[in-house]
């Protein structure tokens, strides 16, 4: 009987990686999205996009009360001394978990039912996909669409809610920046030079794994 040797996991990691380098979100794709004001501004308080268009990210040091409302006016997120709580009855506690929202909201959700808040992190940061704050298509906007090698507007947005009970406006701008223009070609270049290291380093482990298996073959 021939000895079986396991594949090595290293093998199986860089077959697997390729495919997470490729999938690119918003950024890749020229979407840039940024917060313009916060009102009130007030010291604790800190709101920004990462990865390009993807999440919102809100830091509350100062210790009051924010909240977070969803996309009918319910409260969704909230911010407290304690950590920070989802509202289980909100809708965007459901859809927020796609991209493009294509998710099924449970009967349970009801914005204009009580909130029932779930812990989902216990310091004072925590970042959610906000579909206010990017392209809610596949497809390009029109504008977008018909030429591509310049920048574009695409539009302002407004995350809504309150601290300590009072009004606050987290207010932003949706732009396009050609993927080739001004480093923004970065992330899709990454991808890219990731890919190909990952192949090259792929080849090498299977080039490795045969070598082996020809060595611990017995001799006929």
């Amino acid at each position: 009987m021939k000895p079986r040797l396991a594949l090595p996991s290293c093998l199986v990691t860089l077959v697997v990686c390729p495919v997470a380098v490729a999938h690119g979100d918003g950024a890749a794709l020229g979407y840039r999205s940024q917060v313009t004001s916060v009102t009130p501004s007030f010291s604790g308080l800190a709101v920004h996009v990462i990865d390009g268009d993807d999440q919102l990210e809100l830091t509350n040091t100062g210790g009051r009360e924010i909240v977070v409302e969803g996309y009918e006016g319910e409260p969704y997120l909230r911010f407290s001394r304690e950590g920070v709580f989802e509202n289980q009855r909100s809708p965007a506690a459901y859809l927020n978990d796609e991209r493009f929202g294509n998710v099924e909201v449970p009967d349970s959700a009801d914005p204009k039912a009580p909130p029932e808040w779930q812990a989902v992190a216990a310091g004072v940061s925590y970042s959610w996909h906000d579909h206010r704050v990017h392209w809610m298509s596949p497809a390009y906007p029109r504008k977008v669409e018909k030429a591509k090698d310049v920048e574009h507007h695409v539009f302002d947005w407004k995350v809504p809610g309150t601290v300590d009970g009072e009004p606050l406006a987290i207010a932003g701008s949706l732009d396009y920046v050609p993927p080739g223009d001004n480093g923004g070609s970065t992330s899709v270049l990454l991808a890219w030079i990731g890919a190909a290291v990952v192949v090259a380093l792929a080849g090498g482990a299977l080039a490795w794994y045969v070598a082996r298996r020809r060595r611990a073959a017995p001799s006929s």
